[in-house]
């Protein structure tokens, strides 16, 4: 497996090379790009982490790829992260078209038009959605955005989920092609796969202020009951920047999703090699202020304070709710983001030790949640410096 990941990893540096190299003198918008960024972590309920003062690890490497050619346009982006994470995987990779200055198409993979875009969050956590597959998701699909300066429409159809797939055995013992584990965005998994799903956005902009409102519509396909099931998801959001050069942005979303068919009220996500259950219907909500401060402290040019909170209301009433709040800061120095973030939880299966991961009755966490849980927190500093 590292053999095979290696020799992807040469070849698409060569490719990359070969296209720097041919392509870059001949045509000016061809682009190639990336960043490398790396993570210190430490966690209050992790006795190993606490005992050696926390950990240094690399977060990923990323490559990314922008080509122009007339109304025609590519844009990719492939990340490698740490073995236990999942390796290498594509982030995103499409081609484009753009009809007029106001509206394009995009084919592949590429970002769900689903709340606030690009995020609903401010700091390297994101919010709650995005651990439900509802935040900065990726799908492979077609999608037709129109923007004008008071309206963005967006229309889309995905297939599937991003990624590969892999052999594995389903909940009944049997054996057969499923989502590969290794994606960067969360999907369903298990004995689950996405297939078929529409998407509509449509946002009001005004005074540098805009209101919004998604809708997703979708199927899945269960493969030990050889049947479809379909799924919902809504928002309602809210995103203003305020004052002088916007320094202040606030952030307001409301979402609500509900998966159908499933038993226990429980179903499987994946993502970064790893699966946990989530409460199969629930509702979100998420707020987030931020303030930039221009500074001139050497290379420093700016730091950006701010907090997210997080409310997870799961719909089956004996189910124990989620929360999560990220209070931080982001300091731009040039080419360098360093974001620093300390981020509590409860029932948040990445903040605390509730045993979501390989644990087969899973009690905690994004499912049933532990009765009377406490807050454990996570700091952690992501240094990168992207080009």
């Amino acid at each position: 497996m590292k053999e095979t990941l290696l020799r992807r990893i040469k070849l698409l540096l060569a490719l990359l090379v070969i296209v720097n190299v041919t392509q870059a003198q001949k045509n000016k918008d061809v682009k190639i790009g990336g960043a490398l960024r790396f993570n210190y972590r430490y966690k209050d309920w992790d006795e190993n982490n606490k005992d050696v003062g926390g950990d240094a690890v690399l977060d990923v490497f990323r490559l990314n790829a922008k080509a122009r050619y007339e109304k025609l346009y590519l844009d990719a982006e492939y990340r490698f992260y740490p073995s236990e994470f999942g390796g290498g995987m594509l982030h995103h990779g499409f081609i484009g078209y753009n009809f007029n200055d106001n509206s394009h198409l995009e084919l592949g993979v590429h970002q769900v038009p689903f709340g606030i875009q690009p995020f609903a969050s401010h700091s390297w956590f994101f919010n709650l959605p995005y651990y439900v597959g509802l935040e900065d998701d990726y799908d492979t699909g077609l999608k037709y955005v129109f923007d004008t300066n008071k309206w963005n429409f967006a229309f889309a159809f995905y297939k599937n989920a991003e990624g590969g797939r892999s052999w594995t055995t389903f909940s009944n013992g049997s054996e057969g092609n499923a989502v590969d584990l290794a994606r960067y965005s969360y999907d369903l998994a298990g004995d689950n796969e996405e297939n078929g799903q529409f998407n509509f956005r449509a946002a009001r902009k005004f005074n540098n202020q805009e209101i919004g409102f998604s809708a997703q519509l979708a199927r899945y396909r269960n493969h030990v009951k050889d049947k479809n099931y379909h799924y919902n998801a809504f928002a309602l959001h809210y995103h203003g920047r305020f004052l002088k050069d916007e320094r202040l942005d606030v952030k307001f979303e409301l979402t609500r999703y509900d998966y159908k068919g499933t038993d226990n009220d429980l179903i499987k996500m994946a993502a970064y090699n790893y699966t946990y259950d989530i409460a199969s219907e629930a509702s979100i909500i998420c707020g987030g202020i931020a303030y930039t401060i221009p500074v001139e402290w050497g290379p420093i040019e700016s730091v950006q304070v701010y907090d997210n909170y997080n409310y997870m209301k799961k719909g089956n009433s004996q189910f124990n709710d989620t929360q999560m709040n990220v209070l931080g800061m982001m300091v731009k120095a040039g080419p360098i983001y360093t974001y620093i973030d300390y981020a509590s939880g409860k029932n948040q299966d990445w903040l605390g030790p509730w045993g979501a991961f390989g644990d087969s009755a899973n009690e905690y966490g994004f499912g049933r949640g532990a009765a009377n849980p406490e807050w454990h927190s996570w700091f952690n500093v992501n240094v990168g410096y992207y080009f």
